[in-house]
């Protein structure tokens, strides 16, 4: 959130400012409500009680609706308060049906007295009913501005990412319906077995072994350790980058894109200090060059393009984006590099310098290695073409090139050049010797070092799970209390809409209580109607043979095993164990977004917190995702119902297939047949996690539409506010109208 804007005034801010707030408190937060004494708790926050004496679900939203402007007027400025008034737009999320600003005036020094009214409705049709609160906020703002706060939704990286080593040998591993190529992102290490048939595309933090499988077409590999490929499928417009890239002899055939490797060990200076170090992709400054060929120490002019990271002397870490920064080609220095950086690790208030300049002290990798191959850039620091007729049509080495044989458009070498049989069609130039004449190439050229690409940035980082996060959002939550399993009921509606919200023992129910879980759901094959028997003895779950299930979020406190269904499930499973889902006979595993709104919201009992109606689900805006008019962007679908299993343990899976992503806070293991999910797959969100795929497999098809069903109810961090004294929001007084 800018500190600048004033969320109310103009319209298009004030719908973006309050589309903040409701991330946080639909999405994000939990709000629970009781009857009475009605207590609003969001998390994550430092609550206040508000007592009303209603009973009425009209009357509840409205103070829902009188909570979330207390919480969004604590994130305000003396400025921005000043600027409010008028309507609120974007609540109706929070079953608000209306909320104005009414009036904002001084009450003593630094305060202000905020005047507001809100509306709540509930039901539908000829039992729809609404309810009018006057309110009146007493606001002490902080002084240095609102901050932005978490926003709990985002996209993953990639439809599948993997906090840990990757090793796939057997059964499958594919992505389809892609919009881009980053296909897959793996944390550690990757490695593809002989026996594999994968074709996958994407980044790596660690080392690539690829002796099966392939790259899916128009792909690439990018590695920041070393890709070694010594067996794989012919692949078409493939760009391999890494540190270091070997490809064995048995590998020919295929073209590629680009093959490059290497990079500049660098020392970070700010003016004349030291400051840190980074290995970056650039040229050598001829002027600043020290030693002989081929040129390895001096100061870089750096690629305009990419991400890099600068570790500084006090071990804090910065994701430095070339893109967005001022390079002076005469001198390699950089400006801008302050606002251009992305903290990865450290101090809060750690800031890297806005000047910087980048001093080769070595080279890292730059082994490019390979037989015969079709390649449109082969770009190293030691370039070695062992194999016969391949064609290269850019060839440069910042140090020595070995070539047998091949056709080359254009050569350029920083080292001595080797060839046996080589032609070259255009230019050719090298700074130090050959070792028979070329035609079209000269030896001894000053200044021909053709400089390093540098290294691939793979953005393999992982929001943490906690599944007390969405326990607010869940609309059956079972859990073991004193002892004894029981089930609340939170947010469902009966479809004449009636709430059937409670308390709901599974041992002994009150004779009602049976009556609502008897209508609800059916387990062990319709001999358990009611589902009472689900609690194991060690604590576990086990919805073994389910018949009937509603639709909507289930919350489980411990391990959960679905073992068999005769129906499918429409769910959002959440847990804080494990998760099994067994391989006998079942039907799918389906998000309630992915269901359609007609099967969640239309049935005889209906999620009120996911549908907007009867017919329609509920919808949330971005900030941080604008249109082309610059307005926040509209989704349709609260992202918790996006997700079919979020675990913050392991999970184990055959045979099923899932519509909605999957968010796993340890391992995933599978086994017998294939697993498909439509969606996506994070594996290690809670801690690194090593992933072994050797049978069954993976397949993961990302959805297409306007983007609504690939987000995950995965909060951001934020950044705090800057007040000069805390920040006070709280009702003075309120009435009915």
């Amino acid at each position: 959130m800018n500190r600048n804007r004033k969320p109310y005034s103009p319209p298009r801010r004030r719908q973006r400012g309050v589309a903040t707030l409701l991330i946080v408190l639909v999405v994000g937060l939990a709000v629970s409500v009781t009857v009475a004494a009605t207590v609003y708790s969001l998390r994550g926050t430092q609550s206040r009680q508000l007592t009303t004496h209603s009973a009425t679900a009209a009357q509840a939203a409205a103070w829902r609706g009188v909570e979330a402007l207390r919480l969004y007027l604590l994130q305000l400025n003396k400025a921005e308060l000043e600027a409010l008034q008028g309507p609120v737009q974007g609540m109706g999320a929070l079953g608000v049906r209306s909320a104005a600003i009414v009036g904002v005036a001084p009450h003593g020094v630094d305060r202000y007295r905020v005047n507001a009214t809100v509306t709540g409705e509930a039901g539908v049709g000829s039992a729809l009913t609404t309810a009018t609160v006057e309110v009146v906020y007493d606001v002490g703002p902080g002084a240095g501005g609102p901050g932005v706060p978490p926003v709990c939704a985002s996209l993953p990286p990639a439809p599948m990412v993997f906090n840990g080593n990757l090793d796939y040998s057997g059964g499958k591993l594919d992505v389809t319906n892609s919009t881009t190529y980053e296909n897959i992102v793996v944390a550690g290490n990757l490695t593809v077995g002989g026996g594999s048939s994968a074709r996958i595309s994407g980044c790596m933090k660690g080392d690539v072994k690829l002796s099966g499988g392939g790259i899916t077409d128009n792909g690439h590999i990018y590695s920041e350790g070393s890709i070694q490929i010594d067996g794989m499928g012919n692949p078409s417009g493939t760009t391999l980058w890494g540190r270091n890239v070997n490809i064995g002899n048995g590998v020919s055939g295929g073209n590629y894109v680009a093959v490059k490797a290497g990079a500049y060990v660098v020392t970070v200076h700010n003016g004349d200090q030291a400051i840190g170090t980074s290995e970056v992709g650039g040229r050598l400054i001829a002027s600043t060059v020290t030693g002989g060929i081929p040129w390895t120490t001096g100061t870089v002019l750096p690629a305009a393009s990419g991400r890099v990271v600068v570790t500084l002397a006090d071990g804090s870490q910065f994701l430095l984006d070339m893109g967005k920064v001022v390079i002076d080609d005469a001198t390699g220095a950089v400006s801008g590099a302050a606002a251009a950086a992305e903290l990865l690790a450290g101090a809060e208030d750690s800031q890297l310098p806005d000047a910087l300049e980048f001093r080769s002290t070595a080279i890292t990798g730059g082994n490019a290695g390979l037989f015969t191959l079709t390649i449109g850039q082969l770009w190293g620091h030691r370039v070695s073409v062992k194999g016969w007729s391949g064609k290269y049509d850019t060839l440069w080495g910042n140090g020595d090139i070995d070539i047998v044989s091949g056709t080359i458009g254009s050569l350029l070498g920083g080292g001595n050049l080797e060839v046996n049989d080589v032609s070259v069609g255009g230019s050719g130039r090298v700074a130090g010797s050959i070792n028979k004449p070329v035609a079209n190439v000269l030896a001894g050229q000053a200044g021909t070092s053709p400089g390093l690409p540098g290294l691939p940035y793979c953005d393999a980082r992982v929001k943490p799970i906690d599944a007390d996060n969405y326990k607010g959002m869940a609309n059956y939550i079972f859990e073991s209390v004193g002892g004894q399993p029981q089930l609340t009921i939170q947010h469902v509606k009966r479809a004449d809409g009636s709430s059937i919200d409670g308390v709901y023992p599974l041992k002994n129910p009150s004779a009602a209580q049976l009556q609502v879980l008897q209508e609800l759901m059916t387990c062990n094959n319709t001999n358990d109607k009611g589902c009472l028997n689900v609690r194991q003895g060690d604590g576990s779950w086990l919805l073994h043979g389910v018949n009937k299930m509603p639709a909507g979020v289930l919350w489980f406190d411990a391990k959960l095993t679905v073992d068999g269904t005769s129906t499918n499930l429409l769910n959002t499973l959440v847990n804080r164990g494990d998760i099994a889902l067994t391989g006998s006979g079942h039907g799918d595993l389906v998000a309630p977004n992915f269901a359609g709104a007609a099967a969640v919201c239309g049935g005889a009992f209906y999620p009120a917190n996911l549908c907007a109606d009867r017919d329609s689900f509920v919808t949330w805006e971005n900030p941080n995702d604008l249109d082309d008019e610059g307005n926040p962007k509209v989704y349709t679908g609260l992202p918790i119902a996006n997700t079919a299993v979020v675990s913050e343990e392991d999970a184990t899976m055959a045979g099923w297939t899932i519509k909605g992503s999957v968010l796993l806070g340890k391992k995933l293991f599978t086994n017998g047949a294939t697993v498909t999910i439509q969606g996506s797959l994070t594996v290690g969100s809670n801690e690194r996690s090593d992933t072994t795929i050797s049978a069954g497999g993976i397949a993961v098809d990302v959805p297409d539409g306007d983007g609504s069903l690939n987000v995950v109810p995965v909060c951001s961090a934020g950044n705090p506010a800057i007040p000069a004294g805390p920040p006070t929001a709280s009702v003075l007084w309120s009435r009915y109208l």
